[in-house]
This record gives structure tokens, C-alpha cells and sequence, in this order.
């Protein structure tokens, strides 16, 4: 999918058996800061996490404060900025959607996944999940061959377990209807992928291998929306993104 000129930053680092790239504050910064300070459109998943200083950071078209305890979520083909405070300190943890598969029968992924595709912020959050951030950390460094990978996929199933999982859950108990599962990831998954070139129902519905009266129903479990709503949604995002973000004229993106 083209994105125009809106930079993308791919995952290139990896732990023994998954990959994720854990990174400090400083060292994200001496690493990525020219690139890091551009908005940038990420085609993998991160959490940052602030333990110290304040400032400001942008996801997609929209400005957050940052202070301790303040936790970031970004899924795939987010937009974000940072703006540089040598001051702010804290954690970047990257990784891909299977650092967070269990098994292949783990029914918890597509809810944490949704999960944080849902919820961009988290604020005043217990500062005891810096011990989880630094565990991770130590694990990496360790570059220990012996269960490694797994070690690290379950401390950063436990970020999001006492996290963005758990606030998402709390939301979701207050919508009457709402039905987890892999349907609505799926049709998620493939609105992402084809809505610049098809926002044709039926034709989604048929790569779903439902009817399109049955994927209205997923839709509207799941989000109050039609499938035709959620793909104009997702179509204004891109549109707000690129007014945001790109150097392109209003013409062309229009």
C-alpha cells in the first residue's frame, strides 16, 4: 500500500525467538532522532513508556503530554512524532503481531491486538511496570540461548495484560453487544489493507466468505458501525494523516 510521503519505518531488530527491539530513551535517541522527530508511519507495533520529564508527543493527527507513568500504544500503519526533550526518559519497546502469539491456538492475541489498535494512551499508569521494561532489558542483554525468546514474549504479554487489555476490557464492559473474535480482526485486517482501492462491501464480505448482512452484524457488534461506515472512517484517518503529515496539495490528496 502506497502511503505518499509520509516515511515508513520497518522492524530490523530482533531477540532470540522473537521479533522485538527493546531500546532506552537515550539510545532510541542516538539511534533514530533524525528520523524519530519527522512524522513517520510504522509498519509494526510499539509501547513507549515515560519514567521521567514531560513533554509532548503526536499519534496520527493529535497532540499528547508525556510524564511519568504515561504509556503509549501504537499498532501498525499508525503516523507519530516525537519531539525531542533530552530530558524525557523512558522505554521504546517494538515488536510484530507474533511476538504476542502464545501458541497457535492462543485465543488471547487477537483481543490484545485489538486492544491496542483501540486505545493510543494510558496515563499515571503503576510505575511498577518499569521492573517489567527493565526485565525485558536484562533478558536482551543477557543474550541468553535458553528460552529467551519466550521469556520476553510473556513479560511483554504482561505489559499488555495490565495495561492497554485491561482499560480496553473496562470500555468494552460498558457497550452492550460488543463479540471478540477472530471475524472482526480479520474484516480489521482487510479494511486496513484494501480500503485505498475498494470500499465495495459486498467484495469484502465475499473475501470473508460471509454475506454482507452477516459482516454488517460483525461491524456492529464490535464497533456500533457498518462495515461502509468503518471504511469512510478509515479513509478520513488517511485523509486527516496526509493533511497532517505530508507535503502533498490538497488536490492530490482529495
Amino acid at each position: 500500500m502506497q502511503h505518499r510521503d509520509i516515511d515508513s519505518v520497518y522492524l530490523s531488530e530482533a531477540t532470540e525467538g522473537s521479533n522485538l527491539y527493546l531500546s532506552s530513551m537515550d539510545q532510541f535517541y542516538q539511534l533514530r532522532l533524525s528520523q524519530a522527530i519527522k512524522p513517520h508511519r510504522i509498519c509494526f507495533n510499539a509501547i513507549i513508556y515515560i519514567t521521567s520529564g514531560k513533554g509532548e508527543h503526536f499519534i496520527d493527527y493529535k497532540k499528547y503530554s508525556l510524564k511519568p507513568g504515561t504509556v503509549f500504544f501504537l499498532s501498525r500503519y499508525q503516523v507519530h512524532q516525537f519531539c525531542y526533550n533530552p530530558s524525557v526518559a523512558g522505554f521504546v519497546l517494538s515488536f510484530d503481531d507474533e511476538s504476542l502469539r502464545l501458541n497457535q491456538d492462543d485465543t488471547g492475541q487477537d483481543f490484545m491486538m485489538t486492544s491496542l489498535s483501540s486505545i493510543n494512551t494510558l496515563e499515571d499508569e503503576d510505575l511498577s511496570l518499569l521492573s517489567l521494561f527493565q526485565a525485558i532489558q536484562s533478558e536482551i542483554i543477557s543474550n541468553n540461548p535458553f528460552y529467551s525468546g519466550e521469556i520476553v514474549r510473556t513479560l511483554l504479554r504482561t505489559i499488555m495484560l495490565k495495561t492497554v487489555v485491561r482499560q480496553y476490557r473496562s470500555l468494552m464492559e460498558h457497550c452492550s453487544g460488543h463479540v471478540g473474535g477472530n471475524a472482526y480482526n480479520q474484516l480489521k485486517a482487510l479494511i486496513e489493507s484494501e480500503f485505498l482501492f475498494s470500499r465495495n462491501v459486498s467484495q469484502y464480505a465475499a473475501a470473508l466468505g460471509v454475506t454482507g448482512k452477516q459482516l454488517n452484524k460483525i461491524a456492529r457488534d464490535n464497533t456500533g458501525h457498518t462495515v461502509k461506515e468503518l471504511l469512510d472512517i478509515r479513509l478520513l484517518q488517511e485523509i486527516k494523516r496526509l493533511l497532517a503529515f505530508s507535503n502533498e496539495p490538497i488536490s492530490e490528496i482529495s
